[in-house]
């Protein structure tokens, strides 16, 4: 997930002393998770939550995840990954505001997070949300030394982002989407998540285009048909899709504005 890092592994941080944040808005509850930046997690509802099982593909990718360092997956950042290569564009086509609130969903090794907290500036935040605690701190790391102090790394499950309600004027996944086990389950979360109006953005390999290998076709456990589907019945309205890579596609969603709970 930037692989996936991710969810799977994949999802964010822990602080137990977080760096002074320019006035903005205001992060979750800490939970009790040490780490250099702050953790967030926010209170667990799973009311209205489908009941599902969790999907075999995503499982087993996920297992090599787990017991790792942050150091094991320097390959998410180097050339010739085509989301590394185009990460410019990826963040450009987000059309981020300073003020704006982002979560790094399955964040991984902070390819994307650093530079969102650099877009959003001192009045936005950026929740990098991750399974893996070794992520997270390397998150924390990451964010000490680049002097951004408006990034907040959280601790997630397959089941919550850790979010609280309303609190997201962007979500971002980039091949993390398909480390989700339990994508129903999480997405009913992030819809919670979203303010109305605002959006959803998946990153994620297309197993259909041509030349895919076998190895990918296995790794992603559907077409991004599938994926679409899977998302606007969560209740997102897919709004753009715009053909930035190759290897990837990029779907926008968003949770509608004129939306009731």
């Amino acid at each position: 997930m930037r692989a996936a890092s991710w969810l799977l592994a994949s999802l964010v941080a822990c602080g137990s002393t977080a760096p002074t944040a320019a006035p903005g808005p205001t992060p979750p509850t800490a939970a009790s998770e040490p780490s250099p930046t702050s953790s967030a997690l926010a209170p667990r509802s799973d009311a209205s939550v489908p009941s599902e099982s969790p999907d075999p593909v995503a499982v087993r990718i996920n297992e090599r995840y787990a017991r790792r360092d942050a150091s094991d997956w320097d390959s998410f950042e180097r050339e010739g990954r085509e989301v590394f290569d185009h990460r410019t564009r990826i963040v450009d086509a987000l059309a981020l505001a300073p003020g704006d609130v982002v979560a790094d969903v399955g964040a991984g090794t902070g390819l994307f997070t650093l530079e969102f907290a650099r877009r959003v500036g001192p009045r936005g935040r950026v929740f990098a949300v991750d399974v893996q605690p070794y992520f997270r701190e390397h998150i924390a790391e990451r964010a000490a030394q680049a002097g951004l102090e408006n990034i907040t790394t959280v601790v997630a499950d397959q089941r919550h982002s850790g979010l609280a309600a309303d609190s997201v004027d962007v979500a971002f996944l980039c091949d993390a989407y398909h480390h989700l086990e339990l994508p129903q389950t999480y997405l009913a979360d992030l819809h919670r998540a979203l303010r109305p109006g605002a959006r959803l953005v998946v990153v994620d390999y297309d197993r259909t285009r041509a030349g895919v290998d076998a190895w990918m076709r296995k790794h992603v456990r559907a077409d991004p048909e599938q994926f679409r589907r899977e998302i606007e019945g969560a209740g997102f309205r897919l709004v753009d899709t715009p053909a930035l890579l190759r290897e990837n596609f990029v779907m926008i969603f968003e949770r509608p504005a004129d939306e009731t709970r």
